[in-house]
């Protein structure tokens, strides 16, 4: 099982090295250009737009992480040995299925980025981006899950540590972290969180100018050390969104192993 985590993470680690030095020729075209004679593709935007926006890559990818983590889930709820646990931790798990269901649909507005149709009155007029789905409406329902997504993925290996070794709590201990290989994808998550965090919490940002020069400036070199060269966000959720798959494949490989013995 470790030998075939370290293969898809380390393909994931490439895929995300990718992405920021895609990111770098893409944000910092005009300074290489002034630099370097010939570069081979000419950037005409800071982001790259089929690997960023809605529906490109990124986002893709984070869909199909999503949905194969609704099979794994959906699997493991069928599994015999998950109905012999405790009513109130089985239905904490279909609280988790839910959320997971609302999650994945939420990302793509209930299938708008894929079938194009026109939003309705309601969200045209509440919604922020005129999107058909709920976590643009308000902070509330998008910053908070988002906070509280992120807490888990990044600590979980802590709340399980600091969880009482008591067997009445044995069940949400496992899913809380079942396995220590998800330690590696949260210290991941970690990485491109805390730099543009310290900077925003601590005012650090020096804005934006109006012109634009060759020389290398200080907000440039704050967007560069915290990741925000690329859309920083989506990153971080690509990364929640492989936790989550990786979460819910080793719920079912765990629970396998405790139905054999």
């Amino acid at each position: 099982m470790n030998k075939n985590f370290s293969f898809y993470y380390n393909i994931f680690i490439l895929f995300i090295s990718f992405l920021l030095i895609e990111g770098i020729y893409s944000a910092y075209y005009y300074k290489l250009s002034s630099i370097i004679d010939y570069l081979p593709f000419e950037s005409k935007s800071s982001i790259n737009i089929y690997i960023w926006n809605e529906n490109g890559l990124v986002e893709i990818l984070q869909s199909f992480f999503l949905f194969c983590s609704i099979f794994f889930i959906f699997r493991y709820i069928n599994f015999q040995n998950f109905k012999r646990r405790s009513i109130f931790f089985n239905f904490f798990i279909y609280l988790y299925f839910i959320g997971l269901i609302y999650y994945s649909f939420e990302e793509i507005s209930w299938g708008q980025h894929i079938f194009f149709w026109n939003s309705p009155d309601f969200f045209l007029e509440l919604n922020n981006q005129k999107e058909t789905n709920f976590h643009n409406m308000s902070n509330l329902l998008n910053e908070l899950p988002r906070t509280l997504l992120v807490i888990w993925c990044s600590f979980s290996f802590l709340i399980y540590n600091l969880l009482d070794k008591d067997k009445k709590f044995s069940n949400f201990q496992y899913f809380i972290f079942p396995n220590k290989n998800l330690k590696k994808i949260s210290l991941l998550l970690l990485f491109f969180v805390i730099p543009d965090l310290i900077v925003d919490k601590f005012n650090l940002h020096p804005g934006y100018p109006i012109d634009w020069i060759i020389e290398i400036r200080l907000y440039e070199v704050i967007d560069f050390i915290t990741f925000n060269y690329v859309r920083l966000s989506e990153l971080q959720e690509l990364i929640i969104d492989y936790y989550i798959l990786s979460h819910a494949f080793y719920l079912i490989k765990l629970d396998k192993f405790y139905d054999k013995t």
